[in-house]
């Protein structure tokens, strides 16, 4: 499909690629650059007021939402996977902040988040889908973590096997589209309000976009966060 409008501003960008086929990587790359930005500025703020940051200050700020969005995400982990949480937090973070970020990036005016592509999107699914069943395999064992999909039943569970396996394979890509597909929706929407209200709605739209974006990110986490719950989980005796 042929590029419309006005073109992006990420493929004019020095020392990266300008051909259309880089958009995606291009985006990554300033997203990644964000990140670790972000990282050293919350590393060198913790290195220095390590014990005042441990008290919420009631004033909004970046510090604040930083912790708000920790706090809930930490707590949503820990909710679901008991004393585990705190073992496969690390990783769900990753991926919440990886995502959260890339949502954000599409409010960005002529950008095109990482998240609006399949590419990317399907990569953050098979990475999910790759660690929760290591961490079913680490559990479990091979064996046992095999067995959990005849669900008790043995010989006569390997046609309930069948379907949770045939479930299994196909989470990478419902996590991708899902995604996907919902921040697709989402920043077209807004790109099409903004153009026929451009000088009414634009600070409630990017409001509510951040918002979506924010919500988009959780319920990655969420869906990566249950399916290592059900990979881990042991069989009350």
């Amino acid at each position: 499909m042929e590029h419309q409008g006005p073109t992006t501003w990420l493929l004019k960008l020095p020392l990266l690629p300008h051909s259309e086929e880089y958009l995606v990587f291009n985006g990554s790359i300033i997203v990644f650059l964000a990140i670790l930005v972000f990282s050293l500025i919350a590393n060198a703020a913790i290195r220095k007021n390590g014990n005042a940051l441990l008290i919420p200050s009631r004033k909004f700020s970046i510090a604040t939402v930083a912790d708000l969005l920790v706090e809930g995400l930490y707590n949503l982990v820990t909710g679901v996977l008991g004393h585990h949480g705190e073992e496969h937090f690390s990783l769900i973070a990753a991926l919440f902040i990886f995502v959260w970020f890339s949502n954000l990036f599409g409010l960005i005016p002529l950008s095109s988040p990482p998240t609006n592509s399949v590419d990317t999107t399907f990569a953050l699914g098979i990475t999910s889908f790759l660690y929760y069943n290591i961490s079913g395999i680490r559990s479990h064992g091979l064996a046992n973590y095999g067995k959990h999909f005849l669900m008790g039943l043995g010989i006569f569970g390997l046609p309930i096997a069948f379907f949770e396996l045939i479930s299994h394979v196909i989470r990478p890509v419902t996590l991708g589209l899902r995604l996907m597909i919902n921040m697709h929706i989402d920043h077209e929407l807004a790109r099409s309000f903004g153009e026929i209200f451009a000088w009414l709605l634009p600070v409630p739209l990017l409001l509510f976009g951040v918002l979506v974006c924010t919500i988009q990110a959780f319920l990655f986490a969420i869906l990566t966060t249950v399916y290592v719950q059900m990979a881990t989980e042991h069989e009350e005796h």
